[in-house]
């Protein structure tokens, strides 16, 4: 009865000791500097067993090794103390699944770029970087309902989305609305993106900063922004086309002096009117205009830097290419 039986044992945990006495189990796994103890009666329990397997199975992933690897494939990765803090794929048609889910494995990032790779697929399989605070993508082909994932994605910042494919109409957007810290939003360089976008990112309450160019939006998907109370930075500029209608334009100007948050406001590739433009004055917090291949007489510029003195006006005229464009939706002037 008074006989102790020691037994020593080393499975892949790390350490494991058992002592049996008349009454007692007592079994201690050590990993490192932490030290557990259970006591399971006179004998060790297939739970304990259970245990050191749990111990012995590695939580985290290697950031310098799998960095490494990514890195090997044309991959861009940061390290900050060991630890991968932004990756930045150039290339996507070179990236593969498993690359893809290395990328996953990274499970610190705060941001990522990724070039012609995202899809909805690959979308759902980002779950894992809960930490991720910006995203930028550029033609990603993906779906509206293919944003559901990113919901669960709470640290988001900052997302931008660059020549999405034509089944992005934007109004997935709206999967995104219960993001606590979602602030900044870009989409261009898509005709898809409409007005049910438009409608969609109006329902981001937290967004101070959006920025849309080269897409499908009308100044029907202009009125929904005034929906926006925290917006702060507004960056419009024309729709991706040659045919009417136009936007921004006149109209939208009078839209926008409904948004009193604006502190900076850009306009880019139109032609607008002196008459309109001093409407701005009505915004009292805004601080910045800029105006970006807009066709207007300097004369004009001048005027309006009266009108506005507080503000900082920025002029550039139409090049080539902006002057085609604004001749085709405004006609000759």
């Amino acid at each position: 009865a008074g006989e102790e039986v020691r037994i020593m044992r080393r499975p892949p945990c790390g350490g494991f000791e058992h002592q049996q006495h008349d009454s007692e189990a007592v079994v201690s796994l050590r990993s490192g500097a932490n030290r557990w103890k259970t006591r399971a009666g006179n004998a060790v329990t297939p739970g304990v067993l259970l245990l050191c397997a749990i111990v012995a199975t590695p939580v985290t992933a290697d950031d310098a090794e799998i960095s490494k690897k990514l890195k090997e494939r044309g991959i861009d990765v940061t390290l900050s103390k060991g630890i991968a803090t932004a990756v930045e794929v150039k290339d996507g048609a070179k990236l593969t699944n498993e690359d893809f889910l290395e990328i996953t494995r990274l499970t610190a990032l705060k941001s990522l770029s990724l070039n012609l790779c995202l899809t909805d697929e690959r979308v759902a399989q980002m779950t894992a970087l809960a930490d991720l605070e910006g995203l930028s993508t550029n033609g990603a082909q993906i779906t509206d309902d293919g944003l559901k994932p990113l919901a669960k994605l709470k640290k988001l910042q900052s997302i931008a989305f660059f020549h999405p494919g034509k089944s992005f109409s934007g109004a997935g957007l709206a999967h995104l609305a219960d993001l606590p810290k979602l602030e900044n939003l870009t989409v261009a360089g898509s005709l898809a993106f409409n007005d049910e976008g438009m409608a969609a990112v109006a329902k981001l309450s937290e967004l101070k900063v959006f920025r849309t160019w080269h897409a499908g939006s009308t100044n029907e998907g202009v009125k929904k922004l005034t929906a926006l109370k925290n917006l702060k930075n507004l960056w419009l500029g024309q729709r991706l086309t040659f045919k009417q209608p136009s936007s921004p334009n006149d109209e939208t100007i009078s839209i926008l002096t409904e948004i009193k948050s604006l502190e900076s406001l850009q306009l880019d590739e139109a032609r607008l009117s002196f008459t309109a433009l001093q409407q701005l004055k009505q915004l009292p917090a805004l601080k910045k205009l800029t105006l970006g291949g807009i066709a207007i007489r300097k004369d004009e510029v001048d005027r309006l830097k009266k009108e506005i003195p507080m503000v900082k006006l920025e002029w550039t005229e139409p090049n080539e290419t902006y002057q085609k464009r604004i001749q085709s939706l405004f006609g000759d002037k």
